[in-house]
């Protein structure tokens, strides 16, 4: 593949067109839209040790010219903002992409960076929320209705703070399991109980709960799930969870866990619902997979 007829590949369309340039640092800009945040470090370190034959080509698109700066950065924003620190800036040869749209500006970020480096879950994300992924759309969407439907701020966001959902991995895997649905059920039934604590939208608690609504949806008793888990917190089902004897992934724990404290339920009366991992997708158990949990729990 050239650097003059590179191709978006995989659910992006192909750009127009492309051909190589030298810019000036002025010209560029970054949209932070779908690109991960500055490393200053990073970019000062580039500076202090700027080499011209090692700053490679960059990528860009042309936003046209009504764009002022016109060039979008793709891949290449730290060798961008080593240049600015210089004086004077060099020129960049950058390889410019002609007729992209934002999205598909965003799609080739997320190729580039899947191929050349290990990008994390979270810059994914991000990329792919840009491009106008259906799935990511529509889970940011569930997440935000059940925030609106409890007059709550909620929304999928990396920041560590309350009302924020975190897990962007576990909620596609909840999606694969049972739909958007899935997610919903799951997001409000820890916001009825924890309302917007932080540690309630933990991956293993919001994926251990989903685990419990799928695989019991005709056998659950919501009330008492509810009042069951309103007598603990997150951190106690997970500390619960690793006394567990048995193998398995820690959102099977989490769901034996919660089931453990659902049978001993005194406060709401319902029928004893037997489990075992397979009953949530996991592996064998032995007889001591669910030691006895304290009835103050």
């Amino acid at each position: 593949m050239s650097g003059t007829e590179l191709a978006i590949t995989g659910w992006a369309r192909d750009a127009r067109g492309a051909y190589i340039d030298a810019l000036s640092p002025e010209q560029l800009f970054v949209d932070y839209t779908y690109q991960r945040p500055p490393d200053n470090a990073r970019a000062g370190a580039l500076a202090a040790g700027w080499n011209r034959r090692l700053a490679g080509v960059i990528e860009v698109s042309d936003r046209g010219g009504d764009h002022h700066p016109r060039y979008a950065v793709i891949d290449g924003q730290h060798r961008w903002l080593a240049a600015q620190r210089l004086s004077p800036s060099p020129m960049m040869v950058a390889t410019i992409h002609d007729g992209l749209s934002v999205a598909d500006e965003a799609r080739l970020f997320d190729r580039l960076n899947r191929e050349r480096r290990r990008t994390s879950t979270w810059d994914h994300w991000r990329a792919r929320k840009s491009a106008g992924d259906p799935l990511v759309l529509d889970i940011e969407a569930a997440v935000a209705a059940v925030g609106q439907a409890h007059q709550l701020e909620l929304r999928i966001d990396n920041a560590p703070r309350e009302g924020n959902v975190r897990c962007t991995a576990t909620l596609e895997k909840l999606a694969a399991l049972g739909g958007v649905d899935l997610i919903r059920d799951t997001i409000d039934l820890l916001v009825d109980v924890w309302d917007v604590r932080q540690d309630g939208f933990d991956a293993p608690i919001v994926h251990g709960i989903g685990l419990v609504l799928h695989h019991l949806e005709e056998r659950i008793d919501l009330e008492r799930l509810t009042d069951t888990l309103l007598g603990a917190m997150p951190l106690q089902l997970k500390t619960q969870a690793l006394a567990l004897v048995t193998t398995g992934r820690q959102p099977v724990r989490i769901a034996l866990t919660v089931m453990a404290l659902y049978n001993r339920n005194r406060r709401v009366p319902g029928a004893r619902i037997d489990v075992t991992p397979r009953t949530f997708g996991g592996g064998a158990r032995n007889a001591r997979s669910l030691p006895a949990l304290p009835e103050s729990a």
